[in-house]
């Protein structure tokens, strides 16, 4: 069973890995969502709901009123996206070591830690030698952000879990 249940989180882990890839390998025009929203929404109400949001970003401001308000809910939406796929990552490799490794937390975290990292740098370094995207140090610090919610996602629903499963045993064992 343990068996399994470290080739399932490998096996998750890697193909998240590799969607993360495949998307980096993407252009920016394959990816954008600017004709959808064009289509949904009109300019002048996300332009109502964001004025004056302004966010840093690579020693920018990044605004409705500097960039627009169809390519700033992009951005917010790119941004969001690096969050979300790194959290779920984090998570997966944090259910995968700690499935070889059990209540090694130390490790557990920073092998999940590490690995995440490596990937982040080598999704921005490959995005950043592609003809049509632009990669960004400051988003390995946006992924790094995500992944750290994911593994802490990950401890809390691994290591609480199996501290209740072992304390209701503890108190069937010794109601016998």
């Amino acid at each position: 069973m343990r068996n399994k249940r470290i080739l399932y989180y490998l096996f998750l882990a890697f193909g998240w890995i590799v969607i993360l890839f495949y998307l980096s390998s993407m252009s920016y025009a394959e990816q954008d969502i600017r004709p959808y929203l064009q289509m949904l929404v009109a300019e002048e109400h996300i332009a109502a709901v964001f004025a004056g949001v302004e966010i840093p970003y690579v020693n920018n401001q990044m605004s409705v009123e500097s960039m627009g308000a169809y390519q700033f809910v992009e951005f917010l939406f790119r941004k969001g996206a690096h969050l979300f796929f790194y959290s779920v990552l984090g998570y997966l490799l944090v259910r995968y070591f700690a499935s070889s490794l059990g209540r090694k937390y130390w490790r557990v975290f920073l092998f999940s830690f590490s690995i995440l990292l490596v990937i982040a740098m080598l999704d921005e370094f490959l995005q950043f030698h592609h003809p049509d995207r632009s990669g960004h140090w400051a988003d390995v610090g946006l992924d790094a952000m995500g992944g750290l919610k994911g593994i802490i996602t990950g401890f809390l629903s691994t290591y609480i879990k199996k501290g209740k499963k072992e304390g209701k045993q503890k108190s069937a064992d010794s109601s016998m």
